[in-house]
C-alpha cells in the first residue's frame, strides 16, 4: 500500500469514527449493565465505561466524577472546556484541561488527599 492510499484510508477510519461519535451523541444514553465500581452506558454505536458514584464518597470527589461521567457521556465539562478525540481504531478520548478536577490524574490526586482509593482504567 503507498502512502496515499494509507492517508486516504486513515482519513476515511477518521470520519467514520466521528460520524459515529456525533450519532452517538444524539442518541439517548441507555444503561446496559451496572456493577460496583462501574457502568456501562450505550449511545448510539457507542459504548461508555464510567465510574459509579457511591454515596460514602465525599462531596468534592462526587463532584469531580460526576464531571468526569458528564464529560464522557456528553463531550461537555460543567468545569472545564474539554476536546474530543477519536483514534483510528475508533476510541474516543476526551481530554479535560490538566488542572480541572475530572481530569483522570487529579481525580486520583484527589483521592489520595481524601483516602479514597481511585484505579484508572487503560
Amino acid at each position: 500500500m503507498n502512502a496515499r492510499k494509507a492517508k486516504h484510508l486513515h482519513r476515511q477510519r477518521q470520519e467514520k469514527a466521528a460520524r459515529v461519535l456525533a450519532e452517538a451523541r444524539q442518541a439517548e444514553p441507555e444503561l446496559l449493565e451496572a456493577h460496583d465500581t462501574f457502568e456501562l452506558w450505550r449511545r448510539g454505536r457507542a459504548t461508555f465505561l464510567l465510574p459509579v458514584i457511591a454515596d460514602d464518597l465525599p462531596d468534592e470527589l462526587k463532584q469531580a466524577l460526576a464531571a468526569y461521567r458528564t464529560a464522557v457521556l456528553d463531550g461537555s465539562c460543567p468545569l472545564c472546556p474539554v476536546s474530543t478525540e477519536v483514534s483510528r481504531k475508533g476510541l474516543v478520548t476526551t481530554r479535560h484541561d490538566g488542572q480541572c478536577p475530572a481530569h483522570p490524574d487529579r481525580l486520583v490526586e484527589l483521592g489520595e488527599r481524601l483516602g479514597v482509593e481511585i484505579q484508572r482504567r487503560t
